[in-house]
This record gives C-alpha cells, sequence and structure tokens, in this order.
C-alpha cells in the first residue's frame, strides 16, 4: 500500500507498438516511462502541443529498427 505522500499505481493497457514508442521518446527526454506519459497527458489537458515532433520521431524510430533489422 503506498504511503500516504504517495500517489497509488494506475495500471494503463496500451498496444505494443505504442509502448514501444513511448519508450523511446522516454529515454530520448532523459525520463521515465511514466514521466513521459504524465507530461504528455499533462500538455493535452493545458491545451499545449506535444514537446516533440510525432513524425520525426517516427522515421528516427523507422530507421533505428531497420538498423537492427539489417544486422540480424
Amino acid at each position: 500500500m503506498p504511503s500516504p505522500n504517495q500517489t497509488p499505481p494506475y495500471p494503463l493497457r496500451m498496444p505494443d507498438e505504442l509502448r514501444t514508442q513511448l519508450t523511446e521518446l522516454s529515454k530520448a527526454n532523459g525520463r521515465s516511462l511514466n514521466a513521459e506519459i504524465v507530461a504528455i497527458l499533462q500538455a493535452a489537458v493545458d491545451g499545449r502541443p506535444a514537446s516533440f515532433d510525432m513524425e520525426q520521431f517516427a522515421e528516427d524510430l523507422a530507421e533505428r529498427l531497420s538498423k537492427k533489422l539489417k544486422a540480424k
């Protein structure tokens, strides 16, 4: 049970591909996966644009995955 000053865990189901993308994004931003999700959600609630370029992120991820597949 969390202590009084801790937020209780909230299980979140998501597609594997989305989790992979968010994990890569969190690493690029130097945050935990949880912190990345919270930052994205807070930006959405505040009406701010996300602090990343999703198209560029997708291109970078595709390139990294392509290199990994070629290495196998």
